[in-house]
């Protein structure tokens, strides 16, 4: 239901740019779930198919370990997602789409490598993460600006 201004909704007068930002604020959260979605699918494949293949990727082996992966997979993805729409805006600027996708896969990165960092130098394991960090945010950004272009998400003005 769209209020407009003047219009009375139970004891709160709702102003035109309430409604605007609660409208801004769902469409966040509808880039948030998409990305959510792709970023925890892709995480979920790359638990699976560890089982058939040998990666020295760090992913946990305890059930809770492995539903700790996803959940964070699916928040670091919804963060992204309702963080990339803002960024990209209505500007021609293809960089800001590449770096938001640089600055979130590197901080997952990097926190990744610190953590499992047992004083050994492993740079195929850093490459690996890194380029799991990559897949996983790139993938949200095209999802994201191929919901853009159906109208499923609106781009902020």
């Amino acid at each position: 239901m769209r209020l407009l201004v003047g219009e009375i909704s139970g004891n709160k007068h709702v102003t035109m740019s309430e409604v605007s930002i609660a409208e801004a604020r769902l469409e966040s959260i509808k880039a948030g779930l998409i990305s959510a979605g792709i970023v925890g699918s892709i995480a979920a494949i790359t638990l699976l198919s560890k089982a058939f293949i040998d990666t020295p990727l760090p992913f946990p082996t305890t059930t809770i370990g492995k539903l700790v992966h996803l959940a964070v997979a699916i928040a670091s993805g919804f963060f992204f997602g309702v963080t990339y729409r803002y960024i990209v805006r209505q500007d021609d600027n293809l960089h800001l789409g590449e770096g938001a996708v640089g600055a979130f896969a590197f901080v997952r990165s990097l926190a990744q490598i610190e953590a499992t960092w047992n004083d050994t130098f492993a740079p195929l394991t850093w490459l690996l993460i890194t380029g799991e960090s990559f897949l996983w945010f790139v993938s949200a950004r095209y999802a994201i600006g191929w919901s853009m272009r159906k109208k499923w998400i609106a781009p902020i003005q």
